[in-house]
């Protein structure tokens, strides 16, 4: 990032803190919004490293750590976590369990944080990561209305494509829609199955898959996924309105997440699988030329 860059970045961080600090709330959540959208536009200009380039990455943040005597623990946790993405396995929950830092002064807490910090920040107080965004909190009736209005969306990028459209990716090892819908399918599957398993069994293992690497559905026509994901969230659907209120807090655990519940688990999908749109409007504009 462009030293003027940083400090107008700065400037806007420092800025929200001290009208949270004032209370002045909602004047602070347009400047977070300011500064994260400035991270988003800085790193989409420098480009987001891929492959190779991630090697590279990796190794000059923990030098930069290293060399700032940054906790020895968060060093481990991100050399372990490399470590499995030289191996393309999965990063396990016990590697890099979530990470709170202190609204107060920065510090790093990898795992269950202590009841009182030796800032005297309650745990409550401490900001949590979690392993992605799609587990950003909703409400069941916000799970509904993605959970039905998600498939309208989709079925939209697919309209009007020739089956050779539909097999067409806009880019060299890039997806494309028949790719695309596949995986959603896939994810879906997941999904019911894991719905099953917390509504039937007492905190249940939801082992990981990598729906992105799955090749199941490939001898299936784009037709046919589109229906049999249609169908599969019909039930779903049917299935999670008759729940009784106390059954969206069943329990599971998953070896990369850790604790899940109902409520997690289909909001983590709902928001992953729109997520995707972008990826369609890019392929059919690929596709339009």
């Amino acid at each position: 990032m462009p030293a003027n860059e940083y400090v107008d970045l700065l400037n806007l961080i420092q800025t929200a803190r001290g009208l949270e600090a004032g209370g002045y709330y909602n004047l602070a959540k347009m400047l977070w919004a300011l500064a994260y959208s400035a991270e988003i536009k800085a790193s989409n200009a420098a480009g987001i490293p891929r492959h190779a380039d991630l090697d590279i990455a990796v190794a000059g943040i923990l030098q930069t750590l290293q060399a700032s005597e940054t906790d020895p623990t968060i060093i481990a946790a991100i050399e372990k976590g490399w470590q499995s993405v030289r191996e393309d396995r999965t990063i396990p929950y016990a590697d890099i369990p979530d990470l709170y830092v202190s609204r107060t002064n920065g510090s790093l807490f990898l795992g269950e944080p202590p009841e009182i910090t030796t800032n005297h920040d309650h745990h409550l107080a401490l900001k949590e990561f979690k392993g992605i965004w799609y587990f950003d909190e909703m409400t069941p009736a916000e799970v509904f209305k993605a959970l039905e209005g998600n498939p309208i969306i989709i079925k939209e990028q697919l309209a009007d494509l020739s089956p050779d459209q539909l097999l067409i990716a806009p880019a060299h090892n890039e997806w494309n829609m028949h790719q695309l819908l596949a995986h959603i399918l896939m994810a879906q599957e997941l999904l019911s199955e894991r719905i099953d398993l917390m509504l039937t069994e007492d905190n249940p293992n939801l082992a990981s898959k990598a729906v992105w690497a799955q090749k199941d559905q490939e001898a299936l026509s784009t037709g046919e996924v589109l229906e049999r994901y249609l169908d599969l969230r019909h039930k779903l659907v049917e299935k999670l309105k008759a729940l009784p209120a106390a059954d969206w807090w069943r329990k599971g655990w998953h070896d990369e997440f850790g604790a899940q519940n109902v409520l997690s688990q289909t909001t983590y999908f709902a928001r992953h699988e729109i997520s995707h749109l972008p990826q369609f409007a890019q392929i059919r504009e690929a596709l339009d030329g």
